[in-house]
């Protein structure tokens, strides 16, 4: 029980934080936006220079990223099913690589991520927390079904789009754990709707 009102803590403060100031990702674009206009590298040191595109994937990604693994964590202690929970744990894991990943892609490209999540994935986590236990597992299924197809999409298009080829092996990596994600929420999803 404690856990759960540490996270919906987190949350709501997350979610405080976000609507008292600007959005975490609009400040993320603005300074990588700044940086690429003054040419700017961390510590002196030499680093990649990110195109805009790499750099707005980076922020957005890590965005998601984040957004994931608090959402995991929520699954892990308020679902019921197991499956759910063993979903949400996945979620954990697997995003949590991943958001390690983006931090030394963005590092390397002095590129700022956002600390937080968007505003927009704030109300959509605060939506899920506050849902029923009795619908929490459909609520989260759900969203995380919706997610991971705009995910996949977002990755593909990235892929496309982004000529730093470190970036490009990134998504190429990633985008088969997205596209597990989205079967494995997506089975479960149909077994809940037969409930």
């Amino acid at each position: 029980m404690k856990k759960i009102i540490l996270i919906a803590t987190v949350i709501n403060f997350a979610w405080a934080c976000n609507n008292s100031s600007t959005d975490s990702v609009q400040k993320a674009d603005s300074a990588n936006e700044s940086r690429r206009d003054s040419n700017a590298s961390s510590n002196g040191k030499a680093a990649i220079a990110a195109d805009k595109e790499t750099s707005d994937f980076l922020v957005r990604a890590m965005n998601g990223g984040i957004m994931e693994v608090a959402l995991g964590n929520i699954a892990d202690q308020k679902a019921k099913s197991e499956r759910v929970k063993a979903f949400g744990e996945m979620m954990i894991k697997d995003h949590e690589a991943a958001n390690n990943k983006i931090k030394d892609l963005a590092a390397a490209r002095t590129v700022e991520l956002p600390p937080r999540v968007s505003d927009k994935n704030a109300e959509m986590m605060k939506k899920v927390n506050e849902s029923t236990l009795e619908k929490f597992d459909r609520t989260y299924i759900d969203m995380m079904v919706d997610d991971h197809k705009e995910d996949i999409k977002e990755f593909e298009e990235a892929g496309n789009k982004i000529n730093d080829m470190e970036v490009r092996q990134f998504i190429n990596n990633t985008l088969p754990v997205l596209r597990k994600h989205l079967d494995s929420c997506t089975a479960i999803q149909q077994e809940l709707k037969k409930l």
